[in-house]
């Protein structure tokens, strides 16, 4: 099998619904990669895909300080494009982890869209700037003084999903899903027979084909 570039997979997932994903990693014995229903997108429209960059925060109070904004830089650094940022917030409903300033900052890495499992700020300026923001509630407090970034780049879970670094987040407004380094590439390709069959299943019913036509195809 010819390896996709990372460009050519992510702009494929982005044309594939979560529920057409899920039915494929059942067929792998997966069938917890659904993020859950708490995750909404900021604009119906939105949708993301690409590997996870992995942050867990901690509800521990810590003060500002050169330090905490040194380790914030180092992670900003580590960003490389069409990653998704994923934050574990240790379900935190006190902070806000994500905002305005950091979409820019993503965007200027090539980097369109992220994944919250808790609070977002700014959520018109994010809305604005077309970030694709997926996310659990709206908080206007600053994470800062309220918790602290624990670690970064290191396996997180979300309500029982394991998200390593690198997995692939596949994301739109019928839901986040997870998808498994290690098999993307065969869920690459079983995802490209979907969006071929469904093209295809699309241009009989234009042309007025029986229910039993369409089921005999494997189209319904």
């Amino acid at each position: 099998m010819e390896i996709p570039s990372l460009e050519t997979m992510v702009k494929s997932f982005k044309q594939i619904y979560p529920a057409a994903i899920t039915d494929i990693l059942e067929g792998y014995n997966l069938w917890n990669q659904w993020l859950g229903p708490e995750f909404k997108p900021l604009h119906p429209e939105n949708r993301v895909a690409g590997p996870a960059f992995t942050m867990r925060w901690i509800n521990d109070p810590v003060p500002l300080g050169d330090e905490g904004k040194y380790y914030i830089a180092d992670l900003v650094n580590h960003l490389e494009p069409m990653m998704v940022p994923v934050i574990d917030s240790g379900n935190s409903k006190t902070s806000g982890y994500w905002g305005e300033l950091m979409c820019n900052m993503c965007l200027r890495k090539g980097i369109d869209g992220a994944v919250i499992n808790g609070g977002v700020r700014d959520p018109y300026y994010i809305y604005k700037l077309g970030f694709n923001m997926f996310y659990t509630f709206i908080c206007p407090h600053e994470a800062d003084h309220r918790s602290q970034l624990e670690s970064y780049q290191k396996p997180i879970f979300i309500n029982n999903v394991s998200i390593k670094p690198g997995d692939f987040i596949v994301g739109e407004l019928g839901g986040i899903v997870i998808i498994p380094q290690e098999i993307v590439y065969e869920v690459f390709e079983k995802v490209q027979e979907v969006i071929s069959r469904e093209s295809t299943s699309r241009q009989m019913i234009r042309d007025g084909a029986s229910v039993e036509e369409l089921l005999a195809f494997g189209g319904l």
